[in-house]
């Protein structure tokens, strides 16, 4: 029985990890495929195209821990260019037209379905998303990893279709944080259905147990429905912790896909424990400051010149002292010292333009044919 076990629980395995390069004309390397482990080319199948982070390759690996082992095509891709990616429209509009081949190649001979393509990437394959998710309107969504939103690419499209997708997933002492805020806002107003998970503790990496949210994205994008029990589970374990404790744990709960999804009762019912937690003493104090730094947050997102920057850089600074020994204070330091950084580098860079800047020539006197003549008088 247990030989029988080992066995199943292997064979699960390599279901769902099992990936095939696929060599593409104008790439330097094979890209990766994971085809789900109930494939039929048959039938028609959600896919999601990703790009890994600087000096990575092409791997489905992550993704495919995400989606599970079934439902999903799942693609590694390369870029066209090796190192680091330089935006330029002709640089974005070459890898899409790769991923377009890739894309048109894998609906004739597997399945996939053009119109439910997604693109996903992490770190640096994170911004190339951001930037595809402007200029690509055939995709059905996106999730954007330790990234965010910081070029409007050219040309400028129209809105996005109404309620398209977008998840956001970011390390909360990640430097990309502010720019993943940025994201939500900014596709927000062009029209996304944006759902954001922080990732608490965590720097500019990938949850190793994965990420929750994204499960639940993953889920619903291919038709299924917010898992009742799981839910109820989740929430009573939560009601368990210390008060500020919960308060912090429901924040990040609400923003969860499923508990987003529409018909369901979580969002009045967390809303209404959160404001139930705010009014003890331990939570009161911790809520203030956490309110006070989203603000501070929001204005740094706002900023455009050094002056403002260094306003809101004094913001946090005075927020610290106030904002007690909970958790929030520690974010707030946090915070300030991506800042300071950013302001220093700033300050450093200015000085340095300055420096390179020509001295400019002195102005020449008039010059004087008539001179006033000298008093006689005066020896």
């Amino acid at each position: 029985m247990t030989v029988r076990l080992i066995i199943v629980a292997l064979a699960w395995l390599w279901a769902s990890a099992a990936a095939e390069p696929l060599k593409v004309d104008g790439l330097p390397l094979p890209v990766e495929l994971s085809l789900p482990s109930n494939h039929d080319p048959a039938k028609s199948w959600p896919a999601v195209f990703f790009y890994h982070g600087m000096g990575g390759h092409p791997t489905t690996k992550m993704i495919r821990e995400q989606t599970g082992a079934k439902d999903w095509i799942v693609v590694g891709m390369a870029y066209t260019q090796p190192g680091a990616f330089k935006y330029s429209p002709e640089n974005l509009a070459k890898e899409i037209a790769v991923m377009h081949q890739v894309r048109d190649q894998l609906a004739k001979t597997k399945g996939l379905d053009p119109k439910r393509v997604y693109v996903s990437g992490f770190s640096m394959g994170g911004w190339v998303t951001s930037m595809f998710f402007q200029a690509d309107r055939s995709l059905a969504g996106a999730a954007i990893l330790g990234a965010g939103h910081m070029i409007e690419v050219e040309p400028k499209l129209g809105p996005l279709k109404a309620e398209t997708p977008l998840f956001l997933g970011v390390g909360r002492k990640d430097g990309n944080y502010p720019f993943s805020l940025k994201a939500k806002l900014y596709y927000g107003r062009l029209g996304a259905t944006v759902r954001m998970e922080t990732w608490d503790g965590l720097g500019h990496e990938f949850p190793k147990e994965g990420s929750p949210g994204l499960k639940e994205w993953f889920a619903l994008r291919k038709g299924g429905t917010p898992d009742a029990a799981a839910m109820e589970a989740e929430y009573a374990k939560i009601g368990k912790l210390a008060p500020r404790q919960e308060w912090r744990a429901l924040l990040e709960f609400r923003e969860r896909p499923y508990v987003n999804e529409p018909g369901q009762v979580w969002l009045e019912k967390i809303k209404t424990r959160i404001g139930e937690l705010e009014v003890i003493s331990e939570v009161a104090g911790e809520s203030k400051a956490y309110k006070r730094h989203r603000q501070l947050l929001a204005d740094e997102m706002a900023a455009t010149t050094l002056p403002q920057l260094v306003k809101v850089q004094k913001g946090y600074e005075a927020l610290v002292p106030e904002a007690g020994e909970g958790e929030e204070v520690d974010l707030i330091v946090t915070d300030l010292k991506r800042l300071t950084t950013l302001v220093e580098n700033f300050e450093a860079q200015l000085a340095e333009k300055q420096a390179q800047q020509p001295k400019p020539e002195p102005v020449p006197l008039p010059k004087r044919d008539r001179q006033v003549p000298r008093n006689p008088m005066v020896r």
